[in-house]
Protein backbone atom coordinates (compact mmCIF):
# COMPACT_ATOMS: atom_id res chain seq x y z
CA UNK A 1 0.00 0.00 0.00
CA UNK A 2 1.25 3.48 -0.90
CA UNK A 3 0.70 6.66 1.10
CA UNK A 4 1.62 10.28 0.37
CA UNK A 5 3.17 12.97 2.53
CA UNK A 6 2.60 16.51 1.27
CA UNK A 7 5.05 19.09 2.69
CA UNK A 8 3.75 22.61 2.07
CA UNK A 9 6.40 25.26 2.78
CA UNK A 10 6.83 28.98 2.32
CA UNK A 11 8.71 28.62 -0.98
CA UNK A 12 7.28 25.45 -2.49
CA UNK A 13 5.33 22.22 -2.07
CA UNK A 14 6.74 18.70 -2.14
CA UNK A 15 4.72 15.51 -2.60
CA UNK A 16 6.44 12.22 -1.74
CA UNK A 17 4.87 8.76 -2.00
CA UNK A 18 6.11 5.95 0.26
CA UNK A 19 5.22 2.32 0.69
CA UNK A 20 4.21 1.03 4.13
CA UNK A 21 7.86 0.26 4.98
CA UNK A 22 8.95 3.85 4.31
CA UNK A 23 10.63 3.30 0.94
CA UNK A 24 10.27 6.21 -1.46
CA UNK A 25 8.15 5.45 -4.54
CA UNK A 26 7.58 8.81 -6.23
CA UNK A 27 8.15 12.50 -5.63
CA UNK A 28 7.48 15.90 -7.13
CA UNK A 29 8.25 19.51 -6.21
CA UNK A 30 6.70 22.77 -7.33
CA UNK A 31 7.99 26.20 -6.33
CA UNK A 32 6.14 29.46 -5.71
CA UNK A 33 7.30 32.89 -4.62
CA UNK A 34 6.96 34.74 -1.34
CA UNK A 35 6.14 38.39 -1.95
CA UNK A 36 8.30 40.62 0.28
CA UNK A 37 7.75 44.37 0.58
CA UNK A 38 10.18 46.83 2.21
CA UNK A 39 7.56 47.71 4.83
CA UNK A 40 7.60 44.19 6.26
CA UNK A 41 4.73 42.57 4.33
CA UNK A 42 5.48 38.94 3.55
CA UNK A 43 2.83 36.93 1.77
CA UNK A 44 1.88 34.08 -0.51
CA UNK A 45 -0.84 33.85 -3.13
CA UNK A 46 -3.23 31.20 -1.74
CA UNK A 47 -4.63 30.38 -5.19
CA UNK A 48 -1.14 29.82 -6.62
CA UNK A 49 -0.23 27.65 -3.64
CA UNK A 50 -3.26 25.47 -4.37
CA UNK A 51 -2.51 25.23 -8.08
CA UNK A 52 1.10 24.23 -7.42
CA UNK A 53 -0.07 21.69 -4.84
CA UNK A 54 -2.35 20.12 -7.44
CA UNK A 55 0.50 20.03 -9.96
CA UNK A 56 2.76 18.20 -7.50
CA UNK A 57 -0.01 15.73 -6.62
CA UNK A 58 -0.89 15.11 -10.26
CA UNK A 59 2.77 14.36 -10.94
CA UNK A 60 3.07 11.68 -8.21
CA UNK A 61 -0.32 10.23 -9.20
CA UNK A 62 1.01 9.83 -12.73
CA UNK A 63 4.18 8.15 -11.41
CA UNK A 64 2.13 5.66 -9.35
CA UNK A 65 -0.86 5.21 -11.68
CA UNK A 66 -3.01 6.74 -8.94
CA UNK A 67 -2.13 3.98 -6.47
CA UNK A 68 -2.14 6.14 -3.33
CA UNK A 69 -4.38 5.08 -0.44
CA UNK A 70 -4.12 8.21 1.71
CA UNK A 71 -2.52 11.63 1.93
CA UNK A 72 -1.66 13.99 4.82
CA UNK A 73 -0.26 17.54 4.86
CA UNK A 74 2.64 18.97 6.82
CA UNK A 75 2.61 22.77 6.78
CA UNK A 76 4.29 25.79 8.26
CA UNK A 77 2.44 27.29 11.20
CA UNK A 78 0.69 30.58 12.00
CA UNK A 79 -0.44 31.40 8.44
CA UNK A 80 -4.09 31.21 7.42
CA UNK A 81 -6.57 32.02 4.66
CA UNK A 82 -9.95 33.74 5.02
CA UNK A 83 -12.67 32.42 2.72
CA UNK A 84 -16.01 34.07 1.94
CA UNK A 85 -19.40 32.36 1.70
CA UNK A 86 -18.56 31.07 -1.78
CA UNK A 87 -15.12 29.82 -0.66
CA UNK A 88 -13.43 32.72 -2.42
CA UNK A 89 -10.01 33.73 -1.09
CA UNK A 90 -10.18 37.16 0.54
CA UNK A 91 -6.48 37.99 0.96
CA UNK A 92 -2.93 36.78 0.49
CA UNK A 93 -1.42 34.47 3.09
CA UNK A 94 0.61 36.42 5.67
CA UNK A 95 3.53 34.29 6.86
CA UNK A 96 4.82 34.45 10.42
CA UNK A 97 7.63 36.94 9.70
CA UNK A 98 5.09 39.48 8.37
CA UNK A 99 4.95 42.28 10.96
CA UNK A 100 1.37 43.32 10.30
CA UNK A 101 -0.69 42.97 13.44
CA UNK A 102 2.11 43.59 15.96
CA UNK A 103 0.70 46.83 17.37
CA UNK A 104 -2.88 45.52 17.35
CA UNK A 105 -1.75 42.41 19.23
CA UNK A 106 0.30 44.30 21.80
CA UNK A 107 -2.59 46.66 22.51
CA UNK A 108 -5.12 43.85 22.96
CA UNK A 109 -2.63 41.72 24.88
CA UNK A 110 -2.55 44.28 27.69
CA UNK A 111 -5.75 42.58 28.88
CA UNK A 112 -3.90 39.33 29.54
CA UNK A 113 -0.54 38.21 30.93
CA UNK A 114 2.37 36.20 29.63
CA UNK A 115 1.67 33.59 32.28
CA UNK A 116 -1.98 33.21 31.21
CA UNK A 117 -0.96 32.73 27.57
CA UNK A 118 1.62 30.13 28.61
CA UNK A 119 -0.86 28.35 30.89
CA UNK A 120 -3.78 28.22 28.42
CA UNK A 121 -2.03 28.04 25.04
CA UNK A 122 1.34 26.54 25.97
CA UNK A 123 3.02 29.39 24.06
CA UNK A 124 5.44 32.21 24.83
CA UNK A 125 4.06 35.74 24.52
CA UNK A 126 4.73 36.85 20.93
CA UNK A 127 3.02 38.72 18.06
CA UNK A 128 4.15 36.09 15.53
CA UNK A 129 1.08 33.88 16.02
CA UNK A 130 -2.08 33.91 13.89
CA UNK A 131 -4.10 35.99 16.31
CA UNK A 132 -2.06 39.12 15.55
CA UNK A 133 -2.80 38.88 11.81
CA UNK A 134 -6.48 38.26 12.54
CA UNK A 135 -6.56 41.40 14.69
CA UNK A 136 -4.88 43.34 11.88
CA UNK A 137 -7.51 42.27 9.35
CA UNK A 138 -10.34 42.88 11.80
CA UNK A 139 -9.19 46.42 12.65
CA UNK A 140 -7.51 47.59 9.43
CA UNK A 141 -9.55 45.67 6.82
CA UNK A 142 -12.98 45.43 8.53
CA UNK A 143 -15.02 45.07 5.34
CA UNK A 144 -12.86 42.17 4.21
CA UNK A 145 -12.86 40.56 7.67
CA UNK A 146 -16.64 40.80 7.99
CA UNK A 147 -17.06 38.88 4.72
CA UNK A 148 -15.10 35.95 6.13
CA UNK A 149 -17.02 32.74 6.80
CA UNK A 150 -14.02 30.45 7.33
CA UNK A 151 -10.52 30.75 8.81
CA UNK A 152 -8.39 27.96 7.37
CA UNK A 153 -4.75 27.30 8.21
CA UNK A 154 -2.59 25.93 5.41
CA UNK A 155 -3.11 22.32 6.50
CA UNK A 156 -6.90 22.50 6.60
CA UNK A 157 -7.04 24.82 3.56
CA UNK A 158 -5.44 22.11 1.41
CA UNK A 159 -7.42 19.37 3.17
CA UNK A 160 -10.70 21.24 2.64
CA UNK A 161 -10.06 21.79 -1.06
CA UNK A 162 -9.18 18.11 -1.47
CA UNK A 163 -12.08 16.64 0.54
CA UNK A 164 -14.70 19.31 1.21
CA UNK A 165 -14.35 18.54 4.95
CA UNK A 166 -12.99 20.96 7.54
CA UNK A 167 -10.60 19.75 10.24
CA UNK A 168 -7.29 21.00 11.63
CA UNK A 169 -4.90 19.05 13.82
CA UNK A 170 -3.98 20.16 17.34
CA UNK A 171 -0.43 21.26 16.51
CA UNK A 172 -1.30 23.64 13.66
CA UNK A 173 -4.29 24.98 15.60
CA UNK A 174 -2.03 25.72 18.56
CA UNK A 175 0.05 28.14 16.46
CA UNK A 176 -2.91 30.53 16.47
CA UNK A 177 -2.65 31.38 20.21
CA UNK A 178 -6.36 30.54 20.39
CA UNK A 179 -6.19 26.85 21.33
CA UNK A 180 -6.53 25.37 24.80
CA UNK A 181 -3.36 23.27 24.65
CA UNK A 182 -4.32 20.95 27.50
CA UNK A 183 -7.79 20.05 26.24
CA UNK A 184 -6.96 20.41 22.53
CA UNK A 185 -10.02 22.54 21.77
CA UNK A 186 -10.59 26.18 20.90
CA UNK A 187 -10.20 28.37 23.98
CA UNK A 188 -13.23 30.48 24.84
CA UNK A 189 -10.96 32.49 27.15
CA UNK A 190 -8.60 33.51 24.35
CA UNK A 191 -11.35 33.95 21.74
CA UNK A 192 -13.21 36.33 24.07
CA UNK A 193 -10.00 38.07 25.12
CA UNK A 194 -9.16 38.98 21.53
CA UNK A 195 -12.71 39.28 20.17
CA UNK A 196 -12.38 36.47 17.62
CA UNK A 197 -15.37 34.32 16.59
CA UNK A 198 -14.92 30.62 17.32
CA UNK A 199 -17.41 29.64 14.60
CA UNK A 200 -14.93 30.71 11.91
CA UNK A 201 -12.55 27.84 12.67
CA UNK A 202 -12.46 24.16 11.67
CA UNK A 203 -12.97 21.41 14.22
CA UNK A 204 -9.79 20.29 15.96
CA UNK A 205 -8.73 16.64 15.57
CA UNK A 206 -5.71 14.50 16.35
CA UNK A 207 -3.10 14.24 13.61
CA UNK A 208 -3.66 10.99 11.74
CA UNK A 209 -7.47 11.23 11.86
CA UNK A 210 -9.25 10.41 8.59
CA UNK A 211 -11.21 13.57 7.77
CA UNK A 212 -12.75 12.49 4.47
CA UNK A 213 -12.30 11.08 0.98
CA UNK A 214 -10.99 12.99 -2.01
CA UNK A 215 -13.69 14.85 -3.95
CA UNK A 216 -14.70 13.09 -7.17
CA UNK A 217 -13.86 16.03 -9.42
CA UNK A 218 -10.43 16.53 -7.77
CA UNK A 219 -9.64 12.81 -8.09
CA UNK A 220 -10.42 12.98 -11.81
CA UNK A 221 -8.35 16.13 -12.27
CA UNK A 222 -5.31 14.67 -10.46
CA UNK A 223 -5.60 11.12 -11.73
CA UNK A 224 -5.97 9.88 -8.15
CA UNK A 225 -7.93 6.94 -6.82
CA UNK A 226 -11.53 7.90 -6.01
CA UNK A 227 -11.11 6.15 -2.64
CA UNK A 228 -8.03 8.08 -1.50
CA UNK A 229 -8.41 9.14 2.13
CA UNK A 230 -7.58 12.65 3.30
CA UNK A 231 -5.87 12.43 6.68
CA UNK A 232 -5.31 15.25 9.20
CA UNK A 233 -1.65 16.27 8.95
CA UNK A 234 0.56 18.15 11.37
CA UNK A 235 2.83 21.18 11.85
CA UNK A 236 6.06 20.81 9.86
CA UNK A 237 8.43 20.52 12.84
CA UNK A 238 6.66 17.63 14.61
CA UNK A 239 6.19 16.06 11.16
CA UNK A 240 9.98 15.97 10.87
CA UNK A 241 10.20 14.54 14.39
CA UNK A 242 7.94 11.64 13.33
CA UNK A 243 9.96 11.18 10.15
CA UNK A 244 13.13 11.06 12.27
CA UNK A 245 11.81 7.92 13.95
CA UNK A 246 10.69 8.96 17.44
CA UNK A 247 13.42 6.76 18.91
CA UNK A 248 13.65 6.76 22.69
CA UNK A 249 16.12 9.37 23.94
CA UNK A 250 16.64 10.82 20.45
CA UNK A 251 15.69 14.40 19.52
CA UNK A 252 14.93 15.50 15.96
CA UNK A 253 16.98 18.47 14.80
CA UNK A 254 15.89 20.23 11.61
CA UNK A 255 18.76 22.11 9.94
CA UNK A 256 17.40 24.49 7.34
CA UNK A 257 17.20 28.28 7.07
CA UNK A 258 16.55 28.08 10.80
CA UNK A 259 17.56 25.26 13.13
CA UNK A 260 15.00 23.63 15.41
CA UNK A 261 15.24 20.79 17.91
CA UNK A 262 11.83 19.15 18.39
CA UNK A 263 11.69 16.73 21.31
CA UNK A 264 8.40 14.93 22.01
CA UNK A 265 7.29 14.42 25.63
CA UNK A 266 4.31 13.91 27.93
CA UNK A 267 2.72 16.73 29.94
CA UNK A 268 3.09 20.48 29.41
CA UNK A 269 6.24 22.37 30.43
CA UNK A 270 5.95 24.57 33.56
CA UNK A 271 4.46 28.00 32.85
CA UNK A 272 7.67 29.81 33.81
CA UNK A 273 9.74 27.79 31.30
CA UNK A 274 7.38 28.77 28.49
CA UNK A 275 6.87 32.39 29.56
CA UNK A 276 10.52 33.18 30.37
CA UNK A 277 12.52 30.92 28.04
CA UNK A 278 10.14 30.58 25.13
CA UNK A 279 9.87 26.80 25.03
CA UNK A 280 6.33 26.00 23.95
CA UNK A 281 4.21 22.96 24.73
CA UNK A 282 2.66 22.21 21.35
CA UNK A 283 0.07 19.38 21.38
CA UNK A 284 0.67 16.73 18.77
CA UNK A 285 -1.14 13.48 17.85
CA UNK A 286 -2.82 12.68 21.15
CA UNK A 287 -3.84 14.57 24.27
CA UNK A 288 -1.09 15.03 26.87
CA UNK A 289 1.55 14.43 24.18
CA UNK A 290 3.54 17.55 23.26
CA UNK A 291 6.58 18.79 21.42
CA UNK A 292 8.59 21.94 21.90
CA UNK A 293 10.48 24.06 19.37
CA UNK A 294 14.00 24.96 20.54
CA UNK A 295 15.32 27.07 17.72
CA UNK A 296 17.78 29.57 16.25
CA UNK A 297 16.17 31.49 13.35
CA UNK A 298 19.57 32.39 11.82
CA UNK A 299 21.19 28.97 11.36
CA UNK A 300 21.28 28.30 7.61
CA UNK A 301 20.81 32.02 7.05
CA UNK A 302 24.08 32.68 8.89
CA UNK A 303 25.98 30.20 6.72
CA UNK A 304 24.48 31.76 3.58
CA UNK A 305 25.56 35.22 4.80
CA UNK A 306 29.05 33.90 5.61
CA UNK A 307 29.56 32.51 2.11
CA UNK A 308 28.27 35.66 0.44
CA UNK A 309 30.56 37.79 2.61
CA UNK A 310 33.76 35.71 2.85
CA UNK A 311 33.52 33.69 -0.37
CA UNK A 312 31.68 36.13 -2.61
CA UNK A 313 33.44 35.20 -5.87
CA UNK A 314 32.99 31.45 -5.39
CA UNK A 315 29.36 31.86 -4.33
CA UNK A 316 28.56 34.06 -7.32
CA UNK A 317 30.15 31.62 -9.76
CA UNK A 318 29.08 28.25 -8.38
CA UNK A 319 26.69 28.77 -5.46
CA UNK A 320 27.42 28.05 -1.81
CA UNK A 321 31.01 26.62 -1.75
CA UNK A 322 30.49 23.89 0.85
CA UNK A 323 33.01 21.58 -0.86
CA UNK A 324 35.79 24.19 -0.72
CA UNK A 325 35.28 24.91 2.97
CA UNK A 326 34.93 21.24 3.88
CA UNK A 327 38.14 20.43 2.00
CA UNK A 328 40.00 23.06 4.05
CA UNK A 329 38.07 22.51 7.27
CA UNK A 330 40.36 23.06 10.30
CA UNK A 331 40.75 19.79 12.23
CA UNK A 332 41.07 21.42 15.65
CA UNK A 333 38.50 23.42 17.69
CA UNK A 334 38.83 27.20 17.68
CA UNK A 335 38.86 29.75 20.51
CA UNK A 336 36.93 32.23 18.38
CA UNK A 337 33.63 33.12 20.06
CA UNK A 338 30.58 33.62 17.84
CA UNK A 339 27.14 34.83 18.88
CA UNK A 340 25.22 33.37 15.89
CA UNK A 341 22.30 35.77 15.50
CA UNK A 342 21.63 37.87 12.41
CA UNK A 343 18.13 39.16 13.17
CA UNK A 344 17.35 38.31 16.77
CA UNK A 345 17.75 35.15 18.79
CA UNK A 346 15.36 32.27 19.23
CA UNK A 347 15.03 30.27 22.42
CA UNK A 348 15.99 30.57 25.21
CA UNK A 349 16.64 34.34 25.06
CA UNK A 350 13.89 35.48 22.65
CA UNK A 351 15.89 38.68 22.16
CA UNK A 352 14.78 40.26 18.89
CA UNK A 353 17.60 42.84 19.12
CA UNK A 354 20.42 40.28 19.41
CA UNK A 355 22.94 40.47 16.58
CA UNK A 356 26.02 38.65 15.31
CA UNK A 357 29.05 39.00 17.59
CA UNK A 358 32.60 37.82 16.89
CA UNK A 359 35.51 37.80 19.36
CA UNK A 360 38.99 36.30 19.23
CA UNK A 361 40.05 36.92 15.62
CA UNK A 362 43.76 37.59 15.03
CA UNK A 363 46.11 38.10 12.09
CA UNK A 364 46.51 34.35 11.86
CA UNK A 365 42.76 33.73 11.46
CA UNK A 366 41.69 32.42 8.07
CA UNK A 367 38.20 32.36 6.60
CA UNK A 368 38.25 28.60 7.11
CA UNK A 369 38.89 29.10 10.83
CA UNK A 370 36.02 31.54 10.94
CA UNK A 371 33.74 29.05 9.17
CA UNK A 372 34.46 26.40 11.78
CA UNK A 373 33.87 28.99 14.52
CA UNK A 374 30.46 29.80 12.99
CA UNK A 375 29.46 26.14 13.17
CA UNK A 376 30.74 25.95 16.74
CA UNK A 377 28.71 29.03 17.68
CA UNK A 378 25.53 27.49 16.25
CA UNK A 379 26.16 24.26 18.17
CA UNK A 380 26.94 26.09 21.42
CA UNK A 381 23.71 28.05 21.05
CA UNK A 382 21.71 24.84 20.81
CA UNK A 383 23.56 23.55 23.89
CA UNK A 384 21.68 26.23 25.83
CA UNK A 385 18.39 24.79 24.59
CA UNK A 386 19.47 21.20 25.19
CA UNK A 387 20.33 22.08 28.79
CA UNK A 388 16.93 23.72 29.36
CA UNK A 389 15.06 20.79 27.79
CA UNK A 390 16.84 18.12 29.83
CA UNK A 391 16.15 20.06 33.04
CA UNK A 392 12.46 19.42 32.34
CA UNK A 393 13.05 15.69 32.33
CA UNK A 394 13.11 15.28 28.55
CA UNK A 395 15.50 12.53 27.45
CA UNK A 396 18.04 13.82 24.92
CA UNK A 397 20.88 11.33 24.57
CA UNK A 398 21.28 11.77 20.80
CA UNK A 399 20.27 13.96 17.85
CA UNK A 400 18.65 12.84 14.60
CA UNK A 401 19.46 15.58 12.07
CA UNK A 402 17.35 16.31 8.99
CA UNK A 403 17.20 19.11 6.43
CA UNK A 404 19.79 20.68 4.13
CA UNK A 405 22.39 21.31 6.84
CA UNK A 406 22.47 17.60 7.70
CA UNK A 407 24.30 16.96 4.42
CA UNK A 408 27.41 18.68 5.84
CA UNK A 409 29.50 16.06 7.64
CA UNK A 410 31.87 18.59 9.28
CA UNK A 411 28.88 20.51 10.66
CA UNK A 412 27.42 17.31 12.11
CA UNK A 413 30.76 16.32 13.66
CA UNK A 414 31.13 19.75 15.26
CA UNK A 415 27.61 19.38 16.65
CA UNK A 416 28.47 15.95 18.09
CA UNK A 417 31.73 17.21 19.60
CA UNK A 418 30.24 20.37 21.12
CA UNK A 419 27.17 18.63 22.56
CA UNK A 420 29.06 15.39 23.31
CA UNK A 421 26.21 13.20 22.09
CA UNK A 422 25.88 10.99 18.98
CA UNK A 423 24.46 12.68 15.88
CA UNK A 424 22.67 10.62 13.21
CA UNK A 425 21.26 11.15 9.74
CA UNK A 426 18.41 9.45 7.86
CA UNK A 427 18.18 7.38 4.70
CA UNK A 428 15.20 9.50 3.68
CA UNK A 429 15.94 13.12 2.81
CA UNK A 430 12.31 14.22 3.29
CA UNK A 431 11.57 13.74 6.99
CA UNK A 432 8.48 15.98 7.02
CA UNK A 433 6.83 14.11 4.15
CA UNK A 434 7.80 10.78 5.73
CA UNK A 435 6.21 11.89 9.00
CA UNK A 436 2.94 12.58 7.20
CA UNK A 437 3.17 9.22 5.42
CA UNK A 438 3.52 7.58 8.85
CA UNK A 439 0.30 9.32 9.95
CA UNK A 440 -1.42 7.92 6.86
CA UNK A 441 -0.13 4.43 7.65
CA UNK A 442 -1.71 4.67 11.11
CA UNK A 443 -4.96 6.08 9.70
CA UNK A 444 -5.27 3.18 7.26
CA UNK A 445 -4.57 0.54 9.90
CA UNK A 446 -1.08 -0.56 8.86
CA UNK A 447 0.32 0.42 12.25
CA UNK A 448 -1.35 0.73 15.65
CA UNK A 449 0.35 3.97 16.74
CA UNK A 450 2.34 6.92 15.43
CA UNK A 451 5.37 5.69 17.37
CA UNK A 452 5.16 2.23 15.78
CA UNK A 453 4.80 3.70 12.30
CA UNK A 454 7.71 6.10 12.80
CA UNK A 455 10.06 3.42 14.09
CA UNK A 456 9.20 1.03 11.24
CA UNK A 457 9.25 3.54 8.38
CA UNK A 458 12.31 5.63 9.36
CA UNK A 459 15.84 4.26 8.91
CA UNK A 460 19.18 5.58 10.18
CA UNK A 461 21.84 6.21 7.54
CA UNK A 462 24.90 7.14 9.61
CA UNK A 463 25.85 7.80 13.24
CA UNK A 464 28.66 10.23 14.12
CA UNK A 465 30.08 9.71 17.60
CA UNK A 466 31.50 12.64 19.59
CA UNK A 467 35.27 13.03 19.82
CA UNK A 468 35.94 12.51 23.51
CA UNK A 469 39.25 14.34 23.15
CA UNK A 470 37.33 17.59 22.57
CA UNK A 471 35.03 17.19 25.58
CA UNK A 472 36.95 19.35 28.03
CA UNK A 473 37.74 22.05 25.45
CA UNK A 474 34.09 22.51 24.50
CA UNK A 475 32.90 22.26 28.12
CA UNK A 476 35.12 25.27 28.92
CA UNK A 477 34.08 27.10 25.75
CA UNK A 478 30.40 26.56 26.58
CA UNK A 479 30.88 28.15 29.99
CA UNK A 480 32.34 31.21 28.23
CA UNK A 481 29.51 31.16 25.67
CA UNK A 482 26.94 31.44 28.45
CA UNK A 483 28.29 34.93 29.23
CA UNK A 484 28.41 36.16 25.64
CA UNK A 485 24.80 37.29 25.23
CA UNK A 486 24.93 39.39 28.41
CA UNK A 487 28.24 40.97 27.37
CA UNK A 488 26.94 41.86 23.89
CA UNK A 489 23.42 42.98 24.81
CA UNK A 490 24.16 46.71 24.99
CA UNK A 491 26.14 46.62 21.74
CA UNK A 492 23.31 44.79 19.97
CA UNK A 493 20.75 47.29 21.25
CA UNK A 494 22.96 50.16 20.09
CA UNK A 495 23.27 48.62 16.62
CA UNK A 496 19.49 48.37 16.31
CA UNK A 497 18.69 51.96 17.25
Amino acid sequence: MNVCGLDVGTSGVKAVVFDEKGAGIANAYRAYETQIDPDGKRGLDARRLWEKTKEALACVCAQTNGDIAAIAVASFGEAFVLLDEHDGVLHDIMIYTDRRGEKEFLREAEKTSQEEVACVCGLPFSPTYSVSKLLYLKECRPKLYNRAKKVLFIEDYVGYLLSGERAVDYSVASRSMLLDAKNCCWSSIMMNQFGIEKALFSQTVAAGTVIGTIKKEIAQELGASASMKIVAGIHDQPASAIGAGLREGSVACSMGTSECMTPVFSGMFPVKVTARQGLCSEPVWEKEKYCTLAYNPSSGLLIEWFFKTFAAAETQQHGAPYALFEEHFPPQPTKIMIQPYLAGSGTPYLDYLARLGIAGIGLETTRFDLYRAMLEGLALDQCLNLETITRQGVAAQSLMCVGGGSRSRPWLQVKADVMQIPVSTLDCGEAGALGCAALCAVATGVYASVEEAAQNMSRVKEVLEPNKGNREFYREKFEQYRLLHTHLREESEYACR
